[in-house]
């Protein structure tokens, strides 16, 4: 497969590449490689360009973009370009958010200037949720024209980096492009996880997966008993630093991490009654960077270029949905939640589901003989005993409305629709076996739970219909 060449800017630390990259496990989860190539990478900050080069297989080049050359930059198919965010944050006080009045506010227009003489197939640019607000809502339409007017089609989308297996609610804008020739306009990812999961998504990852044991963190990242006890007796009220609940996905981690404090807004663990900090490593994990990613310099400039990256797993998520854009093939994790459930319910099949292979061994170990779905029997039956007209169901619970009401209510996405299925399903076995009845058959339904935890009183139960069905057939 072709590897698309990529080119990116203002990379920090590398969480940008790591993901467009991929081939990185995070979390016991596997991030297969994508099919591209790293040929160049730019950023002013040193310190972050350090711990980029000790982690990728080109070094970066640290230089202000505004005095690089177009021409010296490879030719590339992807651009890519968290451009800094700093004017556009909503926490930014001093110096106030300016937008696109501050200098740092303008430097997209750097990857403008690339895009209009290098016309790569596709960029994308990253900044914080504060972008959609700045100057009262005034930047951001200039923004996305500016992108436009270099020739692509343009879409952005806020996504939350929780919402993809990142241990952290941290919502971020994605700007998009496909260059106007190729004719295409990209769609988010669909989202692998929610607040509490559903059929289709998983929780939400909690903070504890990327803690270090408590008792093995060093006591430079607690906080003074002193400093915290005079702190909160002078302002009993303080924010106390938005202690995480472990069980939960952690808060926005921000850049000044190092410089964290009680009263500070910024994410912090209350364990044992004491305050601390992150490590710069946990903090590298609830940004979603696996433990082989190399932390080198001062833990300051570490939390600094963690705090500012893109989460490497959910620049996967983008650039795994960029490619099937761009192909138009569609794999299992690039399907909207729509595809996903129509993809997932055409996977049920009415032929050898687990629970009927666990009855059918059961069976032909007790020496029943039976046939398995008969489609000219209505309802279709898992088994039948032909001759004794005793039909078998194998139901599971979800599916036929075992416990409905309590099913329903876990349900977090889309709940009337999956009401409607189940409670059509639950009518349509009511129906099934009265006319089955009427045709002088007899119905046993046995639920999933039953067959998987209490096979043996199952068997029992059809052992002892078939006897007396065969009793009453021999006094006739």
């Amino acid at each position: 497969m072709e590897r698309l060449k990529v080119i990116s800017l203002f990379c920090g630390c590398g969480g940008t590449d790591l993901g467009i990259e991929g081939g990185f496990s995070f979390l016991g989860k596997e991030y297969p490689r994508h099919p591209t190539e790293l040929t160049y990478a730019n950023d002013f900050d040193s310190q972050a360009a350090g711990i980029f080069d000790a982690n990728f297989g080109i070094r970066c080049s640290v230089r202000d973009i505004r005095k690089v050359s177009a021409n010296t930059i490879p030719d590339h198919d992807i651009l890519t370009g968290g451009f800094p965010c700093q004017s556009f944050s909503i926490v930014a006080q001093n110096p106030p958010r300016l937008g696109c009045k501050d200098a740092k506010g303008q430097l997209f227009f750097e990857m403008c200037r690339i895009l209009k003489q290098k016309k790569p197939r596709v960029f994308v640019a990253e900044n914080v949720k504060g972008i959609l607000s700045a100057n009262s809502g005034e930047s951001f339409p200039l923004i996305i024209a500016a992108f436009e007017k270099c020739g692509y089609i343009v879409s952005w989308h806020l996504l939350n980096a929780a919402d993809y297996g990142v241990p952290q609610r941290r919502e971020r804008v994605f700007i998009v492009g496909i260059r106007k020739d190729i004719g295409k306009k990209f769609i988010p990812p669909p989202p692998t996880h929610s607040l509490s999961g559903d059929l289709v998504t998983s929780q939400w990852v909690a903070l504890k997966k990327c803690l270090e044991p408590h008792e093995s963190v060093p006591d430079k990242y607690y906080f003074s008993d002193k400093a915290c006890h005079g702190m909160l007796k002078a302002n009993p009220k303080m924010n106390k630093g938005r202690a995480q609940d472990e069980d939960k996905a952690c808060n926005t981690v921000g850049a000044h991490l190092a410089k964290v404090s009680l009263n500070s807004t910024d994410p912090v663990l209350k364990v044992n009654g004491r305050y601390r900090r992150f490590t710069p490593r946990e903090v590298a994990r609830i940004q979603s960077f696996p433990d082989t990613f190399k932390l080198t310099g001062s833990e300051a400039a570490q939390y600094r270029a963690l705090g500012n990256a893109i989460p490497p797993v959910l620049m996967w998520h983008v650039v795994r949905q960029l490619q099937c854009v761009l192909t138009g093939k569609v794999t299992d994790d690039t399907r909207t939640i729509k595809e996903k459930r129509s993809h997932n319910m055409a996977r049920i099949s009415s032929k050898r589901t687990v629970i009927e292979n666990v009855l059918g061994a059961g069976l032909k170990k007790s020496g029943l003989k039976n046939q398995r779905n008969v489609k000219s029997i209505t309802g279709k039956p898992d088994f039948i005993f032909k001759q004794e007209r005793i039909a078998i169901f194998c139901d599971s619970e979800f599916w036929h409305g075992e416990h409905c009401s309590d099913t329903v209510d876990r349900i977090k996405t889309n709940r009337n629709f999956w009401k409607e299925k189940i409670q059509r399903n639950i009518l349509r076995d009511r129906e099934v076996t009265k006319e089955l009845k009427g045709e002088g058959w007899i119905v046993m339904r046995f639920w999933e739970k039953d067959i998987k935890e209490r096979l043996d009183k199952v068997l029992l139960k059809i052992n002892k219909a078939l006897e007396d069905r065969r009793q009453r057939i021999n006094d006739l």
